[in-house]
């Protein structure tokens, strides 16, 4: 009995060291990206538009939602199709039960409850992945590059500088006297 117990032990070891031994081997041998390109979001050729933390349309979700749905259908149906054959014909687990026609109730009323919820998504529109989008054109916060957006910091910085300078120096400045 402790025997499977260490099997499971040695499985979990030997994948824990492939994927920290993996992890450790790409560190060493991958690329340094040490040049302008390399430090962007993406090294496509395209110019990074925005930041990176973009958010996603939410019928991106919805969609692999409803394709997770699906998969999870099909998940139990698949054994449910296996012993309907014998739940009909009252052999093997089912014999003497008579739940051959429960069986194929039940299996429709789960795949006309998964319909229902698909016409329900589907009537919302939520479905449709290209709509008509009636807000502003999107305007980037920051330039292009990351250099151009330092170099803008730098000038703001250096503009801040020159205004504490003249605040100190009106500050230490005496007054003339009045003629009076």
């Amino acid at each position: 009995m402790y025997f499977d117990y260490l099997n499971v032990l040695v499985f979990i070891l030997v994948g824990l060291v492939f994927v920290f031994t993996n992890l450790i081997l790409a560190s060493v041998i991958r690329p340094k990206r040490t040049t302008e390109e390399g430090l962007e979001t993406y090294e496509c050729g395209e110019e990074t538009i925005g930041g990176a933390w973009v958010q996603f349309d939410i019928r991106y979700y919805t969609v692999a939602l409803v394709y997770v749905v699906f998969a999870v259908e099909i998940a139990f149906l698949f054994p449910w199709a296996l012993i309907l054959k014998e739940a009909l014909a009252n052999t093997g687990a089912a014999a003497g039960k008579g739940i051959g026609w429960f069986v194929i109730v039940e299996g429709f009323l789960f795949v006309a409850i998964l319909l229902l919820g698909l016409i329900y998504v589907w009537a919302k529109g939520d479905l449709d992945w290209v709509l008509t989008y009636t807000g502003q054109t999107y305007q980037p916060k920051f330039p292009s590059t990351r250099l151009d957006r330092v170099s803008k910091v730098r000038d703001i910085e250096a503009e801040l500088d020159a205004q504490r300078e003249a605040a100190k120096k009106a500050a230490t400045a005496t007054p003339e006297p009045s003629a009076g």
